[in-house]
């Protein structure tokens, strides 16, 4: 059985969320895409398959739409899971943005920098400065 899927984000940058989806391991295309399953017809923006992608939402968020039933590989996991992507994207974006944010500041990442999730579900990452 398959349904059609809205679930929104927080998500507001679509660079991070491009690196968010790369860190992922998720091969994505940017472009302006529709995704049309059982009549329903959504845009998006940024398309990780032919039935799911990210769509850019009227307050700026950005939100999946589309069915992973038919989805492809490692996204086909996420059939009925789309909240558990939502979170591990979120998570991603996180960790792209502080890094973003603590370069920019000539902090560069010297543990972790895979963002791995340790034994007591944090992810420890050090930063230092060579200023």
């Amino acid at each position: 059985m398959s349904h059609w899927s809205k679930v929104k984000t927080k998500l507001t940058n679509k660079e991070t969320i491009k690196k968010a989806l790369n860190r992922l391991g998720f091969e994505h295309k940017e472009g302006d895409h529709k995704i049309t399953e059982y009549g329903t017809t959504e845009k998006a923006e940024i398309l990780l398959d032919k039935s799911l992608g990210l769509s850019l939402q009227e307050d700026g968020t950005y939100a999946f739409v589309g069915d992973p039933y038919h989805c492809s590989g490692k996204l086909r996991n996420y059939y009925g899971r789309l909240q558990n992507l939502t979170n591990e994207l979120g998570t991603a974006y996180a960790v792209e943005e502080a890094s973003v944010n603590l370069e920019q500041h000539q902090f560069f990442c010297t543990e972790n920098s895979e963002a791995k999730i340790g034994e007591d579900g944090m992810i420890h990452m050090v930063f230092e400065s060579y200023t």
